[in-house]
């Protein structure tokens, strides 16, 4: 067998192919050359070239894909998004792919033979060393971040591995991979800061935060929430035991806010205020919560939000409150006392001259009439100045009512609506509206702005009649339906109060009348008055339950 035969172990030539040729080649020594025909050794020796051209194209085939994995290797080496070294156990870099030359901004050539040490920074050079001299001694892979100083002086942050080998002369060497890490490093940092100023931020602004995974159940409440709630460091928080700390009385809202988020046809928005009992020492708090929920689909996946103690806000709220009624109470005052000098500013020069000519009538008829037509003249000017007063008194009231619209077409739903936010707005707030609407139902013929006033005169003093009782200012019912029987709308507007006795009752609608220490006692009869001008009626029910109740009525527009 010549050079050129592949070895016996060669892939090209199997156990069973080298097997017949041997027993072909003994079969013909046996035989001897004058054994076989010519024509069949030639025919035997085609078949060898045959063989023999099979086997050089599989080793052709062969040594393409060998190369073309050589290439593939090769490529994947040069241009692998990590750059690898081969360093010998003197530090100096034996072999390093292209993408790591261009780490460390250098020609591969030039690289080859210096020492790996001189690419470190000041800072980590000796850090580099220590670590070395210690990959050199132990096995398994090494890892750590280091700062290395490229040849144009730019640093550059990397991830080193290292690996102990041997080399081809059996002398100990490292297998290093580098990945550039700088772009890593700086996003953390930059996430770091914002976390560092989101931090600083919630605690500026007193926030708490929860994260709620729908799926699994898992809630989590940083730290701030946990002081709210009444809930220690280490203590598992779930929906439950969060939903506990809320209020008996709120309890439903704020349920039905998170309903609303969680419902997939709307937008996962939740804004809800309700009060939380601290579960360490039983203090009550007001909270305002802000979140979102998050969507898979039409699942809700994940539910986010904010917690924030509005307490002080809220008493400081309702001390304005508190300052400001007394403020529109002494204008009220002021204005009744005002109206009360015109009007009888107005009247006293009629009302004078019509005792005058009483006086003189009574005189005539007590001295028997001498001159009727004198009589008739003291009588005549009594009459004409009682018709005047009551002119001076309906010329005032216009006055008084200058600038109301007429009736028109109006949608009380509307306007019940308006008339919450209104006396929230003008400090009659820190109540919870409780809103029954009609769908659907038909306008009203009212008179837009004397509407509005009725409405926020009821809950004025449904407001007023919970704090006088020393209860804390819960909830106003208003409920708007059609009263079938008399085909009109009927309007119900109840509080949370201690309600009405049976003389408060009687009396409530009389001018001047009141309970409230303060008061003036007109809002009623001025509601009554308005009511009644529309068609209507406003009366107070005895029977409804507790706390103070109020109807009223009023026609529908044709």
């Amino acid at each position: 067998m010549n050079s050129k035969t592949p070895p016996p172990s060669s892939p090209l030539l199997t156990p069973q192919l080298r097997t017949k040729a041997e027993v072909k080649l003994a079969s013909l020594r046996q035989a001897g050359p004058a054994a076989l025909p010519a024509d069949q050794l030639l025919h035997e020796l085609q078949v060898h070239q045959i063989e023999l051209e099979m086997q050089n194209e599989e080793l052709r085939r062969t040594q393409v894909a060998l190369e073309e994995s050589r290439d593939r290797y090769v490529d994947l080496y040069e241009f692998a998004p990590v750059g690898f070294l081969s360093l010998a156990e003197t530090g100096q870099i034996e072999a390093i792919n292209l993408t790591g030359a261009a780490l460390l901004g250098e020609d591969r050539k030039r690289l080859l033979g210096l020492r790996f040490s001189r690419f470190f920074s000041s800072a980590d050079l000796e850090r580099w060393q220590r670590l070395f001299v210690r990959a050199l001694r132990h096995e398994g892979k090494q890892r750590h971040e280091l700062n290395l100083q490229r040849k144009d002086g730019t640093n550059l942050d990397v991830l080193l591995e290292s690996l102990l080998a041997a080399g081809t002369d059996g002398r100990p060497m490292l297998r290093v991979a580098l990945t550039d890490i700088t772009g890593l490093k700086q996003a953390t940092a930059e996430l770091r800061a914002n976390e560092d100023r989101l931090r600083l931020a919630k605690i500026a602004a007193g926030l708490g935060i929860f994260d709620r995974d729908i799926a699994s159940g898992r809630l989590e409440v940083d730290e701030r929430a946990r002081e709210i709630w009444g809930v220690g460091p280490d203590e598992p928080v779930t929906y439950a035991i969060y939903m506990a700390g809320v209020h008996p009385d709120d309890r439903a809202d704020a349920q039905a806010a998170v309903d609303r988020a969680l419902d997939p046809d709307g937008k996962g928005a939740f804004d809800a205020e309700y009060r939380v009992i601290n579960r360490a020492d039983g203090s009550m708090r007001q909270v305002a919560a802000n979140g979102q929920v998050f969507f898979n689909g039409r699942r809700a996946i994940r539910f986010v939000g904010t917690i924030k103690d509005v307490t002080a806000q809220k008493l400081l709220e309702k001390e304005l409150q508190e300052r400001r009624g007394e403020l529109e109470l002494l204008v009220k005052q002021q204005v009744a006392v005002q109206t009360a000098a015109a009007i009888a500013h107005e009247l006293n020069q009629p009302l004078v001259a019509v005792s005058a000519y009483s006086e003189a009538a009574q005189r005539m008829l007590r001295g028997g009439v001498k001159d009727p037509k004198k009589l008739d003249q003291a009588l005549e000017g009594a009459v004409q100045q009682a018709q005047r007063a009551g002119r001076t008194l309906h010329e005032l009231l216009d006055f008084l009512h200058k600038g109301d619209a007429t009736p028109e077409p109006v949608d009380l739903n509307e306007v019940v609506r308006e008339a919450v936010d209104i006396a929230e707005e003008n400090g009659y707030g820190g109540f919870r509206a409780v809103v029954d609407l009609e769908s659907g139902l038909r306008p009203v013929l009212a008179n837009r702005r004397q509407l509005q006033k009725v409405l926020i005169i009821l809950l004025h003093n449904g407001v007023e009649a919970m704090r006088g009782a020393g209860m804390p200012t819960n909830a106003i019912t208003i409920r708007v339906c059609t009263l079938a029987e008399r085909g009109m709308a009927l309007v119900t507007v109840t509080d949370s109060g201690k309600g009405l006795d049976a003389e408060t009752a009687h009396r409530i609608f009389e001018p001047f009348f009141t309970t409230k220490p303060h008061g003036i006692g007109l809002g009623l009869a001025i509601s009554r008055t308005l009511i009644e001008a529309h068609g209507g009626q406003l009366w107070a029910d005895m029977e409804a339950g507790p706390g103070a109740t109020f109807h009223f009525t009023l026609p529908f527009a044709a």
